[in-house]
C-alpha cells in the first residue's frame, strides 16, 4: 500500500512531496533531472543507487542528489518506508541564497557529500521544515513565496552545521562485496562509453562472466537493467549534445549508438518526457 500524504509545486521553484508505503518499491521512471534533490528518510531503510554506487540509507538520514545524477531507490529489509522528498530549482533561489551570505547549491552539496546522518535532536526540526515549505505552498498566503525561501534557507544552514561529518559515515553505507564491485566495473565501462550501445552479450563477453548472472546481479545491485542504464546515460549525455552542440538529432541518435532515430527519440521521450527537438528549443531559450 502506498499513501501520498501530500504533494505540492510551486512551479519553477520547489516541489515537496510526503510519502509513506508499507510494500516493497523500486522508483518508476524519472531517474535523473535537472533539480536539486534533498530525500529525507524519517522511518525504515533503503538502498539508494547513486551514478555508480549504492548507500543503504538509514531512517533520521538526509540523501543529497546534484542534478543529472542517475539514482533510484528501493526498500530494504524493513517493509515500511516514510520519506519526505524535496526537489529544489537552484536559480529560483540563487539570488536569495547570495544576498543571505549562504553558498550556491553545489557547493554546498559537495561539502556535505551525499549522505548527511541528522543526530536525534535535528530529526524532527528537519521534518518541521520540510511540511512547513509544504503548508505555505499549499495555504498561498501573502509572501508565501518569501516564506518558502526563508524556510529552504533554515534548512539549509541546519544541514551545513554538518560539513565534514558526513564522508566516513557515507563510505561505511557502501557495499564493497564482490559482486557489488563487478557491477561497479561494468557501471565504470558504461560512464566512460556511453555511446557504445553494446548488448548485454557483449558486455558479459567484455568482462568475462556469464549474460545471465551479469543481468541478475545488475539489477539487484542497481535497481536498472543494463539494458535500462544504458539507455539512461546515453540520454543523459544526448542532452548535453542538444543543449551545447549544432549536430541535428539524427547525427546525435547515431553517435550515441541508437540503431534508428525513431527509437532514440522514444528513449528520450521515456526519460526526459519529451521529444529531442522540444528539449533543444526549451534549453536554447532559457
Amino acid at each position: 500500500m502506498e499513501q501520498t500524504v501530500y504533494r505540492q509545486q510551486l512551479e519553477g521553484m520547489i516541489m515537496v512531496e510526503h510519502v509513506i508505503r508499507e510494500e516493497n518499491y523500486s522508483m518508476p521512471n524519472r531517474h535523473f533531472h535537472d533539480t536539486y534533490e534533498l530525500y529525507y528518510l524519517i522511518e525504515g531503510e533503503s538502498y539508494y543507487f547513486i551514478d555508480r554506487e549504492t548507500y543503504l540509507v538509514k531512517a533520521g538520514d538526509v540523501v543529497l542528489i546534484k542534478p543529472n545524477r542517475i539514482h533510484k531507490t528501493s526498500l530494504a529489509k524493513v517493509s515500511r518506508h516514510n520519506r519526505i522528498l524535496l526537489q529544489i530549482t537552484e536559480r529560483a533561489f540563487e539570488p536569495f541564497l547570495n544576498r543571505n551570505g549562504f553558498p550556491a547549491l553545489d557547493e554546498l552539496y559537495g561539502r556535505l557529500g551525499r549522505i548527511v546522518s541528522l543526530v536525534e535532536e535535528d530529526r524532527d526540526r528537519m521534518q518541521a521544515l520540510m511540511l512547513q515549505i509544504g503548508e505555505e505552498i499549499r495555504g498561498r498566503q501573502r509572501n508565501f513565496e518569501l516564506m518558502v525561501k526563508v524556510k529552504l534557507l533554515e534548512l539549509l544552514v541546519l544541514l551545513s552545521r554538518y560539513q565534514g561529518d558526513g564522508l566516513p559515515e557515507e563510505e561505511e553505507r557502501m557495499a564493497y562485496t564482490p559482486k557489488y564491485q563487478k557491477v561497479q566495473e561494468v557501471v565504470d565501462y558504461l560512464l566512460a562509453n556511453p555511446e557504445s550501445g553494446e548488448n548485454l552479450e557483449e558486455l558479459a563477453g567484455r568482462f568475462y562472466i556469464s549474460r545471465s548472472w551479469l543481468s541478475r546481479i545488475f539489477r539487484e545491485v542497481t535497481g536498472f537493467s543494463v539494458v535500462e542504464y544504458s539507455n539512461i546515460l546515453r540520454v543523459r549525455k544526448a542532452r548535453k549534445l542538444l543543449a551545447c552542440s549544432d549536430y541535428s538529432v539524427t547525427e546525435i541518435s547515431e553517435q550515441m549508438g541508437f540503431e534508428s532515430i525513431t527509437y532514440f527519440e522514444r528513449v528520450f521521450k521515456k526519460y526526459t518526457d519529451c521529444t529531442p527537438l522540444k528539449y533543444r528549443k526549451e534549453k536554447r531559450e532559457v
